[in-house]
This record gives C-alpha cells, structure tokens and sequence, in this order.
C-alpha cells in the first residue's frame, strides 16, 4: 500500500510539473507543417472571468509577442530586442527556417519579417483571487475553482492564436510568401460574471502582504445584498507553477475563507443577540471578579482583568468573558440556538458547484446542559466551530438591520455573443433574524468596542467602524508546548450606515486586536476614503 502511494503521489508531480512547463513555453511550441504551410501556436485562451463592472480577472494582463518570419533581416532586429542568451535560442530555429514567436519589451518593429501581436496569458503573475479562479490541470481544463465549476463554459469558449507562413514540400518559407496570424476566437466574450470588485480584491490581496497574514483569509461583503466583494485566503498559489507550490508546507491550496475554525469571542455578539431576542435587557449587570469556578474549572477574563459590575455594552467592549458565561446561564437554550442557526452557523453557504463552506459545528442542546460546555459556548470556545464567511455573513445581519443574506459570489454568466444571463443559485436564503431595533442596539455595541474598547486597532481614519476582536484557544500546540490560537476581528463600515462587513481571520496568531484589526483598518480606509 505505501509503494502504490509513492507511485501515485509521484505521476500526481509530473503531471503537475507537465502543465507547469506548458504554461511557460506555450509561446515556443514546435512549428507544424501541414499542407505546404508551416504553422506555430502562439497563445491558447480559456472563457472569461469578469468582476461585476466587467473588468478581466483572468487574461487581465497583455504581453507582447513577436511573430517572426525566418529570415537574415529579422534576426539581426530580433538581436536588438532580446537578450543574448534569448536571441542565440530563437536564432537558432530562425537558422533552420522555422517561425518562432517569443516575448519582446517593443511597441514597434522595423521590418515587415516581424509582426507584433498582443497576448493575454490566462493568469496573472500575482493572480487575483486564485483560490475562487483556481488552477488547470496539465490538459488545460479546469481542476479546482471556477475555472472547474464552470468547466463547460469556459473549455467550451476557448480560442487560439496560431501564425502560419506557406512553405514548399521541403519545409522551407516560400519566397515573399506573408506572415499570416489566424485569430480563432481568441478574446471570445463567453465566461461568467462575478460579485466580485476587482480593485477592492486587490486592496483585500496587499493589506494581507502588507501586514504578512501568512495563514488567513479575509473577506468583505455588501451589506444589503450579501454579494462577495472580495475573499482571499493566505497563503495564495501560483496557477501558473502549481508544481513549485507543492512544496509549501503551508498548505496553499486550501480556501481558509471556507474552512471551519475556533470561532472565539466574535461569538459573544451573537449571544448578546440571542439574550436580546429573549428580552433580556442591555442594561442587565454581572459581577466580574476576574475568574469564576463553575462546576469545579476556573474560568478567567481576558488578561485576568476583573471588570467590576459591568453591563452588556462594556461587557461586549472589553470582551469579558465572565459576564458573557453568567448571561448564557440567563437563557432558554433551545431559542438560543435556533437564533445562532438563523445567524448561519453551522451551515453551509454554497457559492458554486464544488465551492462552498464547510458547515462549521453547533453543540446539542444536551452538551449546553452541562454548565462547563455552556460556559465554552458563551464566548465562542468548546465545541463551537464556524467559517469566517460565516462570521461575514452573520456580521452583515448585524450592519443591514437584522436579515441574514446568504453570500453569493456568481452574477451572471454570458454567452459567445454577449447575452448575459443571471446566475440562478437555489441556495441562496432571506430571513428576518433580529428587529432593526435589536441591530441598532448590537451595532452600538460594537461601535463602542472599536471606539472605546478591545476594536481600537481597527479603528479607521474616519467614518467609524464597529466591530468585535476574538483570541481562540485551537486545542493544538507546538513543540514547546505553546497552544495555537486562531484571532479575527470581525465589522462593519462607516459606523452610520454600514455599507461594507470586512471580516479578517488568522491562523497560528498572537491576537484578534494585534494581528487582524489592523488588516481591518486598511481595508476600511481604503473602502471609505471616496466618501
């Protein structure tokens, strides 16, 4: 069984590292000679990708090839063009009488034996959202993403951009015979349409490089329609080397955005929730002392902070624990977890065939008859586990007024003459969770935290924010006996009618307020800089 493993594991590399070396020398294939013409593959392209104003995510960038016919004249300018080392490969085929198309830095050339053509490779250098797009497999179909989902859309609208150039029987370019470029649907206009917005991924993408969330994601949403503006998980792949990725130990090819973590105290938003939906007034105090026995185990507060009397506000502010355990024992159980699952937890959100979340985990009722497992569950620790698109998804409930959304990521798809068609997802869900009322008080709550509170590193230049930091216990630990924390931070902007929810989670941690709220001030500042 471990040989046939190794076997496996080993044609899994070289199939890999087959579409690797086909993504780099696409441009530099054999010349076919067929029916007195030579001919030679200058580029293959896939369906399009859009965002939701119609800008390219895939085939985004142009490059420029050169197609040159064989001849003295052309060598001698391709010389010029290129560097020694690039020049003696290309001259060489030239000397045998082949084409050869090579990328060039030139926007003109001075002899008709060289055309210039512009290419459009299918990913980027620094592909954007590579983790929704995803990868081909070495045939060029789709393997994982979209680019899978969509296979018979995209496979279906691909195109080529081939030369051909007349020759006789031997193989040899005809006289004065012209460069011909046959264009078959190279650019075609088939593809699918995306809620996402470019330039906001792009802003999503360099706050998460600029503040080195290494494992991560971090997604924004609109709050009144649930569309993805933007999702991006850390570490990114690069589509075109998958082989050089498989040696990441990272694991970069996994979507952290729909994986299911230690939730944390983000969670104590959505219980001062459920006690608000069980009239439980905001006003209602507890005791902290800074830890608290329950059954036998000593709970403590953040930093071992004794808070004193404090009320839900303060008590969501400055994340006590203790007030957060004492509030749940408050409550009926079976309403306070049927308002968590109206939330979206422990649910999977669907955004396309093969992509979705995983479905995270709420405990049964029965396990929050135990006072230690309820006391986990009111500030997000035991059992719990959840996505950060769910937490996204929940957080916009609390910014757009009290109705949940399901996030969708798929606008439209479009085909080879331009029609578009909406994306039906029979999935997606509307309801009422919370009253308006029950929104606006939560909202102040959080304001309150990035204002006054544990939030304060996520606080933006202006237009205010609100939001909620968490610190979760993995239950997994290092060598040294150091246990892993996953920290979010988890909100809404401007403060007054919140347009954006930016929820940022990492991986391996120190803090929700030290690693991820200053990811969220980025966003967010970028976000609200236009007004």
């Amino acid at each position: 069984m471990r040989i046939r493993s190794v076997i496996v594991f080993f044609l899994f590399i070289f199939a890999i590292s087959a579409l690797s070396v086909r993504l780099m020398r696409v441009a530099e294939q054999p010349v076919a000679l067929s029916h007195g013409a030579m001919r030679l593959m200058v580029d293959e392209s896939r369906g399009a990708i859009l965002d939701r104003h119609g800008s390219p995510i895939v085939h985004a960038e142009q490059h420029t090839i050169a197609a040159v016919r064989p001849s003295p004249t052309a060598s001698a300018v391709l010389r010029g063009m290129l560097s020694e080392q690039r020049w003696f490969e290309a001259d060489e085929r030239l000397s045998r009488g082949r084409l050869v198309a090579v990328r060039v830095d030139a926007d003109s050339s001075p002899t008709p034996d060289i055309q210039l053509l512009e290419v459009y490779p299918r990913f980027a250098v620094q592909q954007p959202a590579a983790h929704l797009v995803g990868h081909l497999d070495a045939n060029g179909a789709g393997a994982t993403g979209l680019e899978r989902a969509f296979e018979p859309l995209l496979g279906g609208a691909s195109g080529t951009l081939m030369l051909r150039l007349a020759s006789d029987a031997h193989g040899r370019a005809l006289p004065g015979a012209a460069l011909e470029v046959h264009d078959q649907n190279y650019r075609s206009r088939a593809g699918i349409q995306l809620t996402i917005d470019l330039e906001i991924q792009r802003v999503v993408e360099a706050a998460t490089r600029h503040y080195n969330l290494e494992q991560g994601a971090v997604i924004v949403l609109c709050n009144s329609t649930g569309e993805i503006l933007a999702l991006a998980s850390s570490p990114a792949f690069d589509p075109n080397n998958i082989a050089a990725t498989m040696h990441c130990s990272l694991e970069p090819f996994f979507n952290r955005a729909l994986g299911a973590y230690a939730i944390g105290s983000t969670f104590k938003t959505f219980i001062a929730a459920a006690a608000l939906d069980q009239r439980i007034s905001s006003t209602r105090e507890f005791l902290c002392e800074g830890q608290m026995d329950v059954a036998g185990r000593i709970y403590r507060c953040i930093n071992e902070t004794a808070h004193g009397m404090v009320c839900m506000p303060q008590a969501l502010a400055h994340s006590c624990n203790l007030y957060f355990i004492q509030l749940a024992t408050q409550m009926q159980r079976e309403p306070m977890l049927d308002i968590v699952r109206l939330f979206g937890f422990g649910e999977e959100i669907h955004l396309a065939d093969g992509i979705r979340s995983a479905r995270g985990n709420i405990p049964a009722i029965g396990y929050l008859a135990l006072p230690g497992e309820l006391a986990n569950f009111a500030f997000g620790q035991g059992m719990l586990l959840g996505t950060p698109l769910q937490m996204a998804a929940a957080t916009a409930v609390i910014a757009n007024g009290g109705t949940y959304r399901t996030p969708t990521l798929v606008q439209a798809t479009i085909c080879e003459f331009g029609r578009v068609t909406p994306f039906v997802n029979d999935i997606i869900e509307t309801r009422e969770v919370i009253t308006p009322e029950q929104a606006q008080q939560l909202r102040n709550m959080m304001i309150l935290t990035v204002e006054e509170g544990t939030g304060g590193s996520a606080r933006p230049t202006s237009g205010g924010a609100g939001g909620k930091t968490a610190t979760a216990q993995s239950g997994r630990f290092r060598e040294d006996g150091s246990e892993i924390l996953m920290t979010s931070f988890t909100g809404f902007v401007p403060a007054e009618n919140p347009r954006y929810t930016i929820t940022v989670f990492r991986q391996d941690g120190v803090s929700g307020a030290a690693d991820c709220g200053p990811v969220f001030r980025k966003i967010a500042n970028a976000l609200t800089s236009d007004g």
